[in-house]
């Protein structure tokens, strides 16, 4: 008796497998056949979009998830009380930062292969594609690759040793990190890739340019496959830009993603940029610096006038001078603050009295400068 309960236990358990796997299946058959006519169930934001050069529409403000504890040095210690010694990136916080931000409204996404956050936002993703709350084509997500080594921060994998490699071997190995980025994303194409930096951060090797160029070939192939609907570079400054094209590149670049905050400007990379063509993305709009631009007397005064978050008044000074803006947070909060910027404008005169402030602090995050590598 006790052998054959166990028999019809089994029998039933497989039987109710081979139902749930029918049901999966022809839920899937009708997905692929219709998904495109059926309405999410999130209601996605009011966010304006930035048109780039080939037509394509990219949401003005997008949700960071470049999570990371920096703060360790020889004299103190990393922000986990239980885990001192920790100083890295930190992925997990993408799960309930990337949910939030979802059902708020968000429909831009910024990542890249070196924050180790991708696997997260394809989880996040899956769920939401699977209940049929959002579509592939409701969101906008935007990757970076080609980044060097960062000692102490980054392992092989994420990043590469640019300054031992061939052209042919960067190009090898972006092909690679490409395919990488959209298995652990969990998605056929990417909205946006981006050549993460022009090299090496510092360097000065003969062999950057060629390099660039080798990786930069790569993401206008996977470009005219539909890997990626668009293509652009990160931390480029206007001779890097200039260069690239010059040295046999075919489409220029779409997006350049630069540092950018009421604290930090690159007037001449800007301005170059608008004169190509090229649109403009703000990372870290919101500083991380020695100062806190939220505490500046300026930004708190003009919040206080128009009713807002400083927070807010950065990130819309920006959206005003341009830029798509991607600010980062995991507090829910803060979240609906940085997607709330359009319900008010900064005055010309509210402008001018932010501009100086750039010249006069000139203060970022602690990234080199674009200008500091050939």
């Amino acid at each position: 008796p006790v052998s054959t309960t166990k028999m019809l236990s089994q029998a039933i358990l497989v039987t109710l497998s081979l139902i749930a796997a029918i049901g999966a299946a022809v839920a899937a058959e009708s997905s692929c056949s219709s998904s495109s006519s059926l309405p999410s169930k999130i209601q996605t934001s009011n966010v304006p979009t930035i048109r780039l050069a080939n037509g394509v529409e990219m949401p003005a403000v997008a949700a960071g998830s470049c999570f990371r504890d920096c703060s360790k040095t020889d004299a103190n210690p990393s922000g986990i009380a239980s885990n001192p010694n920790f100083f890295g990136f930190l992925p997990e916080k993408t799960y309930r930062s990337l949910t939030l931000a979802l059902e708020m409204g968000y429909t831009h996404i910024d990542t890249a292969l070196v924050y180790r956050s991708q696997k997260q936002i394809g989880a996040v993703l899956a769920a939401q594609f699977m209940s049929g709350a959002l579509r592939r084509e409701d969101v906008f997500v935007t990757s970076k690759l080609f980044h060097g080594e960062m000692s102490g921060l980054t392992r092989r994998g994420s990043t590469l040793p640019l300054d031992d490699m061939t052209p042919e071997e960067v190009a090898d190995a972006i092909e690679g990190q490409f395919e990488l980025i959209l298995e652990e994303l969990g998605v056929g194409y990417v909205d946006l890739m981006l050549l993460h930096w022009p090299a090496v951060m510092n360097s000065k090797s003969e062999g950057n340019a060629a390099r660039r160029l080798a990786a930069w070939k790569v993401l206008e192939d996977m470009y005219e496959r539909g890997q990626a609907r668009a293509i652009g570079v990160s931390n480029f400054s206007e001779h890097h830009l200039e260069q690239l094209m010059k040295d046999g590149a075919r489409i220029l670049p779409m997006v350049n993603q630069i540092e950018a905050s009421v604290y930090k400007q690159w007037d001449d990379i800007k301005a170059y940029c608008e004169s190509r063509g090229i649109s403009l993305m703000a990372y870290s709009p919101l500083g991380l610096g020695k100062e806190s631009l939220l505490t500046d007397p300026v930004v708190k005064s003009i919040a206080e006038t128009k009713g807002v978050a400083p927070s807010q008044v950065a990130l819309r000074y920006l959206i005003q001078k341009g830029y798509a803006v991607l600010p980062m947070s995991s507090s829910e909060e803060r979240l609906r603050l940085n997607l709330d910027l359009f319900g008010f404008e900064l005055s010309e005169e509210e402008m001018k009295r932010l501009e100086p402030l750039a010249k006069s602090k000139d203060e970022g995050i602690g990234l080199p400068s674009p200008y500091d590598m050939s």
